[in-house]
């Protein structure tokens, strides 16, 4: 009887760590939770609203060697002071290396310029996919999301259609006709398509005119080198919020595009060298204007400033 006791005393051990293991592993699997309504950052009182937020772990990476603690009230305001201290030492940097022909040594100077929370990779995994900040956050009366390059691929704008809501009228463009069934997909996603280069054969200053728009909350750029000429008459024209653009060419035209953007006060939140050509990269900046809605922590502008 008492053996019998024991046994059954050992089962009972065994099942509940059992069910106890069960539960931890099924408690891991779940990366979106509450975060709560506010986080407060800065000694101002900025707080930023989240809703859902995805954060599998109680650390984010911001740069490749830093790790930002979400829990820690004080953490982005020590980054920023550590950045206030280096901003000097960084800009140089980048100007210099931005002389030679390295373009993977130019990349990993560019450092970023604020902190975005919620970064979410919208579109393919592979190349073709953007980091946007906070998508959920756009705006929910008569906003517009512009989409440059297609080229009968519009994973991304599918997907920033979806969880933006649908609500947004989303204007794409690229050098060439798309196919029917592109087509049809796009007018399915509230979209409506533009064909010719950009700058030379038309301007994205005249697709928002015809489409009756006045302001863009996400602009999405993939042009193939057109982006140098073609970017700068719009933003300095109209507001928009945030830009993912793969910048082509050598370092120096690298540098001039982040110039160009940071000159109408949009900073970088994201860096991402495209590992299929060496001299691209994509970069994702906001406007400062826009901070608060996107949950943005501002940081220290990095780029080399350049005069008008």
């Amino acid at each position: 009887m008492c053996r019998s006791k024991m046994i059954y005393s050992q089962s009972t051990i065994i099942i509940s760590l059992l069910a106890c293991i069960l539960i931890i592993n099924i408690l891991s699997c779940f990366s979106v939770f509450r975060l709560g309504k506010y986080l407060e950052f800065s000694k101002k009182n900025l707080l930023f609203y989240y809703e859902y937020s995805y954060f599998p772990l109680l650390e984010q990476k911001f740069e490749a060697d830093e790790l930002i603690d979400i829990y820690n009230p004080n953490a982005l305001k020590d980054l920023r002071a550590k950045y206030n201290l280096k901003a000097d030492k960084y800009s140089l940097e980048l100007s210099q290396v931005a002389r030679g022909e390295d373009h993977k040594r130019f990349f990993g100077k560019v450092k970023l310029e604020a902190f975005c929370a919620i970064k979410e990779r919208i579109g393919d995994v592979d190349d073709g996919g953007k980091y946007v900040c906070n998508p959920r956050a756009v705006r929910k009366d008569n906003c517009t999301l512009i989409s440059l390059g297609l080229n009968n691929a519009i994973s991304y704008d599918q997907h920033i259609q979806n969880v933006t809501g649908g609500h947004c009228r989303i204007l794409g463009a690229d050098k060439d006709p798309q196919n029917i069934t592109i087509q049809e997909a796009y007018e399915r996603i509230n979209g409506q398509l533009f064909v010719g280069m950009i700058p030379n054969e038309i301007s994205i200053s005249s697709m928002l005119k015809k489409a009756e728009r006045r302001e863009v909350e996400l602009l999405k750029i993939d042009i193939e080198g057109g982006e140098h000429e073609g970017l700068e008459p719009f933003i300095r024209e109209y507001r928009v919020c945030q830009i993912f653009i793969e910048v082509h060419g050598t370092p120096s035209e690298h540098l001039k595009m982040l110039q160009t953007m940071a000159k109408y006060n949009f900073r970088i939140f994201n860096v991402e060298p495209n590992p299929y050509c060496f001299n691209c990269c994509e970069y994702s900046l906001i406007q400062d204007s826009c901070m608060d809605q996107y949950g943005v922590y501002p940081l220290v502008p990095i780029v080399p400033k350049v005069e008008f």
